[in-house]
């Protein structure tokens, strides 16, 4: 046996350790956001508890600007799985392309599973995500509304 590697089976493990980074990042990334958005929440929620000495005016405020902000991350957090969704499905469509020319040709054969079971896309779940967030902030805008018009 030989200590020489397959050029292709080189570049393939190359190709496939960047499309590895791409996945550890997404992941980092909906972690922070996950944060982000579990912080604002526990701040409306802390406002609400009338702990912190804001002003009634300042309060009506911050009870708007909460769940405003809440939702900008909310849709910036989509737009961030949208662009990692379609980097990986160029990078595993690379991927596909060069494993054409191994034996087996995994990621295609691991698809063709996925497809057969008809298994809903991760990128879909996970985009539920923060859409549940933003449902959470349209709610906390209703509360409010609701508040408001009360006597």
């Amino acid at each position: 046996m030989t200590d020489t590697k397959d050029p292709k089976l080189a570049l393939f493990e190359l190709y496939l350790s960047t499309a590895e980074k791409v996945v550890d990042r997404r992941a980092r990334a909906n972690a922070w956001m996950l944060s982000v958005n579990s912080a604002i929440v526990a701040l409306y929620g802390y406002l609400q508890s009338d702990k912190m000495s804001v002003g009634t005016g300042q309060k009506a405020i911050w009870l708007w600007a909460i769940p405003a902000a809440g939702a900008i991350v909310c849709l910036a957090w989509t737009a961030l799985l949208a662009s990692y969704r379609k980097l990986n499905r160029a990078k595993f469509g690379v991927l596909m392309q060069l494993e054409k020319d191994l034996e087996v040709p995994v990621f295609t054969r691991e698809q063709d599973l996925y497809t057969k079971d008809k298994r809903r896309s991760l990128s879909d779940i996970e985009t539920a995500i923060p859409g549940c967030f933003f449902l959470l902030y349209a709610f906390m805008f209703g509360a409010v509304i609701l508040a408001r018009n009360t006597p």
